[in-house]
């Protein structure tokens, strides 16, 4: 009995949205939930697994107080046929309903379809959704916020004055339309724009509208191929360095050329500039100045025409 209340104790609050359980969902992996976060999965998400090991869940009981599916009887129970849902009394049914349930904020007029519910907000109340959340914030209608025309275009575009986590959907300046967040900001550009591959590498993160601004900074910051062959090709016939320009021109347009243009079009200009070397200082010996090198004599004495060292000086 002492172990019973210590598990029951444990599972006071919903172990995925933290809030206290009023009722719980039981499936056959016997991971507890809140009726409200296996709704949102099922209904909303539609995934039927759990939340917590990723069993794949055929029906859910949803019950007053915790208990083991095997635990849970058969019969009695009113079936949701649609989500798989069995519910333990009718008062638990209609806490579902409720939460599925599109109602008007301000005159509790109840709809079918969300849809219906938006149209009539924008007629009756001239009041808006943001279509952005609508897509991809998987809530209930009751939890979905809604705005005047002017607080919709501020929300839009800097975030809500209530919620100082979020700062607005980012915008794509070349199609001038919004996304979600940066994530889907950066899916969009890297799918329908350009960014030049090489800077990349190097940490930058710019982007090009289309095709031709790319080939233009291709032509200005690195090197690009401008033979009749490479005119229509994209990203093969850009180069990071001179030195790949011209292997390239040398393995690919030599046809045309004399054996000394080939040669020539194979020569890299180099410029190496060294430093002037410095006199030897008083009492300062160079690593060049080290060792000492003496003719070999192979007479007495010299027979084996070591180098002399300042070492052997001493």
């Amino acid at each position: 009995m002492e172990k019973r209340q210590r598990r029951e104790s444990a599972t006071e609050s919903c172990p995925v949205c933290h809030e206290a359980v009023e009722i719980y969902a039981i499936g056959s992996c016997d991971h507890p939930v809140c009726y409200r976060c296996a709704l949102r999965m099922r209904a909303l998400c539609e995934q039927l697994y759990c939340p917590i090991c990723r069993t794949d869940l055929n029906q859910v009981y949803m019950v007053h107080k915790l208990v083991k599916e095997s635990d849970i009887p058969r019969r009695g129970y009113i079936p949701n046929r649609k989500l798989k849902i069995f519910f333990e009394d009718d008062s638990i049914k209609k806490k579902v309903d409720k939460l599925l349930e599109h109602s008007c904020p301000k005159c509790k007029q109840t709809f079918r379809l969300f849809r219906e519910l938006q149209t009539h907000m924008r007629k009756e109340h001239t009041l808006f959704y943001c279509d952005l959340c609508i897509d991809h914030l998987k809530i209930f209608t009751f939890e979905r916020k809604f705005y005047s025309r002017q607080n919709l275009a501020t929300h839009r575009r800097v975030g809500d004055k209530d919620d100082t986590s979020y700062k607005g959907h980012p915008l794509c300046h070349f199609c001038d339309e919004r996304y979600m967040d940066n994530d889907e900001l950066y899916r969009h550009l890297r799918k329908d724009h350009y960014y030049c591959h090489f800077c990349e590498k190097d940490g930058c993160n710019d982007y090009y509208s289309d095709y031709d601004d790319l080939k233009r900074h291709f032509r200005d910051q690195h090197y690009l191929c401008q033979e009749e062959e490479c005119v229509n090709a994209q990203f093969t016939h850009a180069f990071r360095s001179e030195i790949d320009l011209k292997a390239h021109k040398a393995s690919e347009h030599y046809r045309g050329l004399t054996k000394a243009q080939v040669k020539q079009s194979r020569v890299v200009d180099v410029n190496i500039q060294l430093a002037p070397r410095k006199k030897p200082q008083r009492g300062v010996i160079s690593g060049d100045d080290y060792e000492e090198k003496v003719p070999r004599n192979r007479g007495r004495g010299g027979a084996s025409g070591r180098q002399a060292s300042y070492r052997d000086r001493f």
